[in-house]
């Protein structure tokens, strides 16, 4: 059974050149690459590099890893790399329980989120192998639940498996449950399946429930039998449940005021978009999975043509569950997982032949990520490793200077209110609102985002917004309905407000493990919804549908819906955002 995993493997070398291609180069063309690489002092990027030189590249960059990740400010992670054969190693940074001091090892299982929407999609690719699911058939043949919803009609499987089915992305009051079937009777998809990609962890959810009712039972037990068995992954589970808990490492967020680490709230999960808890060896058995393109070391877990079927990307570099792109003459599958704090990564690079595994118990340092993927194919291609990035550190927030000044309120109509002013100015470190009795001090809630304290405020936080990127100048302010320019820069004629948005706007939020929190406001006319806090928090607009209905951000065709009702007093007491009911509160 070994040599299978030898004669599936594409076989290139380090330089992307098959022994074979090697072997039938002109002796001069290689002795004039030798005798270049020898005058300039650099490894030989196209010889065909005994497995020593390899793996002395590999030690050195190895080495280098360690250093970075000794300087990393995150709470754990752990790095797997494999190549088609055997898992070459594993590092470690961080702890397991930051309160405890409990290191973080090898084994540490965490859970991997997204990731585990291939897994879906290997399971369902064996049963179009059986004659037991078309993934071109209408999904309803499967899941007759959702013949109560005539538009859903023409979507497949194709579409749920490549995000292009139009649906929502995420049900979070739904989520790991059926009941989505029901919450999905009501849906009106904003364009034809095939027509668009749209993320949607909701497809993937209903994805699990075919494979529960073909196979009568669990999706946990489908994935044991057809998936982690065959590929020899001991140590994965595909349910997040009460009794795994005791067997994972403790998860964490970034609270939004200093970025410190709290930890992230807890729950379970059983739905096929992502619920596989694993370690680092289990998901490297599984990127050699697809090294091999298909085979696991107990023989085929798919053959070739369903393997390059789960591997066709449709739209947007995305095919069966996976990112496949074209990076640097290679082909790199890939795909990433984030859930209840737990943060993950897996690349495949198939001409270089090496897999990537990342977890973390608290979020991925993007640079470090991407510096440790450059190194790993550095020194398997023979070149000189990269710089490492600088240490991530939190976002800095802006100097109290950047926002101080006057700001004029612009009128329901569009014009500027001489009369109407709101000043803010520097307090110490902080910034205040100056009033006529003195000043409030304000609080930093996200990025251009403050709040005052919830004794003097009025339920409203402080959202700014700059004329171009980042660093550009602050150039306006919105204040619930109340939205103000810059009193000393040059303005242009504004859009007025439709009078309506004044009901809307505030702070909504759903109280489940997994929010969401909105907090929605105007600006330049238009009604605003910030996702979330802290410093990756991003304001989205809200289109005008109808009465009281939204599409909620970018770009057109997004499926999202948010409806505000009812108005009581002159308020919306609920927002709900594509089917999930969030509540108005009286904060900021």
């Amino acid at each position: 059974m070994a040599m299978q995993w030898v004669n599936r493997s594409i076989g290139l070398s380090p330089c992307g050149m098959t022994s074979e291609m090697a072997r039938r180069l002109p002796v001069l063309v290689l002795a004039a690459a030798l005798m270049g690489s020898l005058l300039t002092g650099a490894e030989p990027a196209c010889a065909n590099p005994t497995q020593a030189d390899i793996d002395a590249r590999l030690s050195r960059a190895y080495a280098a890893i360690d250093e970075a990740l000794a300087t990393s400010s995150m709470p754990g992670l752990v790095v797997g790399v494999t190549d088609r054969h055997q898992l070459r190693k594993v590092l470690v940074h961080g702890f397991a329980d930051l309160k405890a001091h409990t290191p973080l090892t090898s084994e540490s299982r965490l859970a991997i989120g997204s990731i585990s929407k291939a897994f879906t999609s290997i399971a369902l690719m064996q049963l179009a192998e059986e004659g037991r699911f078309d993934p071109r058939a209408p999904i309803t043949r499967y899941l007759p639940a959702l013949k109560a919803n005539p538009r859903l009609a023409n979507i497949t499987g194709h579409h749920l498996m490549t995000h292009t089915a139009g649906l929502p992305n995420y049900l979070e009051d739904a989520a790991s449950s059926r009941y989505a079937m029901v919450a999905l009777q009501g849906f009106e998809p904003s364009y034809a399946p095939g027509a668009h990609w749209w993320y949607s962890n909701t497809g993937y959810q209903l994805l699990g429930y075919v494979l529960e009712n073909i196979e009568g039972i669990p999706y946990h037990a489908i994935i044991r039998r057809r998936v982690l068995d065959r590929l020899g992954m001991t140590a994965t589970s595909a349910v997040i449940d009460d009794a795994q808990r005791t067997h994972m490492v403790v998860s964490y967020t970034t609270w939004p005021s200093d970025g410190s680490y709290v930890e992230a709230p807890w729950f379970e999960y059983t739905a096929g978009d992502g619920s596989i808890v694993s370690n680092a060896a289990d998901m490297c058995a599984y990127l050699r999975f697809i090294l091999n393109r298909g085979s696991g070391p107990k023989g085929l877990v798919l053959p070739e043509k369903a393997f390059a079927t789960l591997t066709r990307p449709v739209l947007e570099d995305y095919a069966y569950g996976l990112f496949v792109r074209q990076e640097n003459g290679d082909t790199v599958i890939s795909h990433s997982g984030g859930i209840a704090g737990f943060s993950s990564w897996v690349e495949a690079h198939m001409g270089d032949g090496f897999g990537l595994v990342f977890l973390s118990n608290g979020g991925i340092d993007t640079p470090l990520r991407e510096w440790i993927e450059k190194s790993l194919v550095a020194a398997y291609r023979g070149q000189a490793l990269p710089a490492p990035p600088a240490p991530t550190q939190h976002a800095k927030r802006a100097r109290p200077r950047v926002y101080a000044g006057t700001y004029q309120l612009v009128g329901s109509d569009g014009a500027l209110q001489s009369d109407a002013v709101v000043k803010f100015v520097e307090s110490g470190d902080g910034l205040a609102v100056a009033g006529d009795h003195g000043s409030l001090p304000l609080q930093w809630m996200a990025t251009d985002t403050f709040r005052t304290s919830s004794a003097d405020s009025d339920g409203f936080a402080y959202y700014f917004s700059r004329s171009g990127g980042k660093d550009s100048e602050v150039v306006e302010v919105s204040h619930g309905s109340r939205w103000y320019v810059r009193k000393d820069l040059p303005h242009e004629a504004r859009s007025a407000m439709p009078a309506e948005y004044a009901a809307y706007v505030g702070h909504y939020q759903n109280d489940g493990p997994e929010g969401p929190v909105m907090r929605v406001f105007v600006r330049d006319g238009r009604l605003m919804m910030l996702r979330g806090l802290g410093e990756w928090a991003e304001a989205e607009p809200l289109e005008p549908l109808g009465a009281g209905v939204f599409r909620a951000g970018n770009p057109d065709y997004s499926p999202e819906r948010a409806r505000f009702d009812p108005i009581v007093d002159g308020r919306a007491l609920r927002l709900v955002l594509t089917g999930v009911p969030l509540y108005r509160k009286e904060t900021p």
